[in-house]
């Protein structure tokens, strides 16, 4: 398929009619891309490929709904946006969760120029990602009907990609303006998906997120937010195969085998527990 074909297919299948380049088009656009796609890290535990050829990322994320994390999803929707002749460059974040801690550039995002305005879109952070692009407009409070979010500077330069937590803003990840490759990306993937120590290789994690509705797995818990991140999550403990496998097929529509369920219950859920 050619990037134009499976821009015209990544776009019927969210249902998205027109390509505008208006801001409304790319709220649409990335609100669908986080609630019908799961962001996962199924192919990272399990041992599998994980190619970043657009045809492949094309497959795995919508012909065949098995998801991705970060380099995955933000690829296929750089490349969309960018065959839709948008103003987009790559750029690399730290994901730092609110610490001061000097950590790899491990998470890909998008920087897209509208009407001499930049966002960030990001399809794919998981539980507490944005709905829409956020503003690099600095301090600007952006609401987003379910969460806010907003991108600071810090002392030394770097931009905050911040949510509205418990009582005050949280940095997400930090990000630079500078220029990166698909090259540069190469080098944070093979790290979260084959280093020991990464994160995903060490947890079982997916996420649906719709409005005022987060669908989140991490381990041994299933949270279930209902009316904003800020608000009480339901926690719901995984107790059996069956009940981890149901929430496989029933809540993130994916096809797996049973046998990958009891192999992912007692890797994660079952050591996770202990």
């Amino acid at each position: 398929m050619t990037n134009a074909q499976i821009a015209q297919s990544y776009l019927a299948d969210l249902t998205i009619k027109g390509n505008s380049l208006e801001i409304g088009f790319l709220n649409e656009l990335q609100s669908k891309h986080i609630a019908q796609y799961s962001f996962n890290n199924l192919a990272v535990i399990l041992g599998q490929e994980l190619p970043l050829d657009i045809e492949s990322l094309f497959n795995k994320i919508v012909e065949r709904r098995r998801g991705g994390y970060c380099f995955e999803h933000n690829k296929l929707v750089f490349t969309v946006l960018s065959e839709l002749k948008f103003d987009v460059r790559i750029l690399l974040s730290k994901v730092i969760y609110n610490q001061d801690v000097e950590v790899a550039r491990t998470h890909r995002v998008t920087l897209l120029t509208l009407a001499g305005e930049d966002y960030i879109v990001d399809a794919g952070f998981g539980h507490l990602g944005a709905r829409f692009p956020v503003k690099v407009s600095l301090g600007l409070v952006q609401d987003q009907g379910d969460a806010q979010y907003r991108i600071i500077k810090n002392g030394r330069g770097d931009y905050c990609y911040q949510v509205f937590k418990d009582d005050g803003f949280f940095t997400l990840y930090t990000f630079d303006l500078h220029h990166y490759t698909e090259s540069d990306c190469l080098l944070g993937h093979f790290y979260s998906h084959k280093h020991p120590n990464a994160a995903f290789v060490n947890n079982l994690v997916i996420c649906r997120k719709f409005f005022n509705d987060i669908q989140s797995l991490r381990n041994n818990e299933f949270h279930h937010v209902k009316d904003g991140i800020n608000k009480i999550t339901k926690i719901t403990k995984i107790t059996s195969i069956n009940q981890l496998h149901q929430l496989f097929i029933e809540v993130y529509e994916l096809d797996l085998d049973i046998a990958i369920s009891a192999f992912l219950f007692h890797k994660f859920v079952t050591a996770k527990a202990a």
